[in-house]
């Protein structure tokens, strides 16, 4: 189930989920479910993931939100919808290489970032996985339920699980190391 703007800023905090205006995706070639979950849910700032979000069309995609990943053009990547099935894919920011899929659909990314946004602002292991070899294994643990949760609502998102080409397991085992 789509995340409720309410959810979102519980663990994103007040004022930190942009939603679309309607003339913004009003002439996107998208689902209008997708439309309205942007509209109606929004997306979500999430350190490490989301940094800035905008919705407009550029060349090959609706562009969704960007991640400067500590200011580097190498690093740094939009994510965006691709005009037709609302499919989100990375595209990386200097404009080299192609795209690299993330979610199914606008709505799967969604809740994907709320699973991620409620696990890490719930969790008392990822803060101090360092601690311990304990804590080490509860985090480790914990993320490995909460891809079990994206897999869940996006089969497709985890695939494989291998990290060099899928995003969710690289984010996410990056996430400790």
């Amino acid at each position: 189930m789509l995340p409720t703007v309410e959810q979102l800023e519980s663990w994103a905090g007040r004022g930190c989920v942009a939603r679309a205006n309607e003339t913004d995706v009003a002439l996107w070639r998208i689902p209008q479910s997708e439309k309205a979950a942007l509209i109606f849910s929004g997306v979500p700032l999430l350190g490490g993931i989301v940094e800035e979000v905008s919705f407009h069309a550029a060349s090959s995609m609706y562009r969704l939100a960007f991640e400067s990943n500590g200011g580097s053009a190498h690093t740094a990547w939009e994510y965006g919808a691709v005009p037709g099935t609302g499919e989100v894919r990375l595209w990386r920011s200097d404009g080299r290489g192609g795209s690299s899929f993330v979610n199914s659909s606008i709505s799967q990314w969604l809740c994907a970032l709320h699973l991620v946004g409620t696990c890490f602002a719930e969790s008392a292991a990822l803060g101090r996985y360092d601690e311990s070899v304990e804590a080490e294994d509860q985090a480790v643990a914990e993320l490995a339920d909460l891809l079990r949760r994206i897999e869940a609502i996006d089969p497709a998102a985890i695939a494989d699980g291998d990290h060099e080409r899928q995003f969710w397991p690289a984010v996410l085992d990056r996430w400790l190391f």
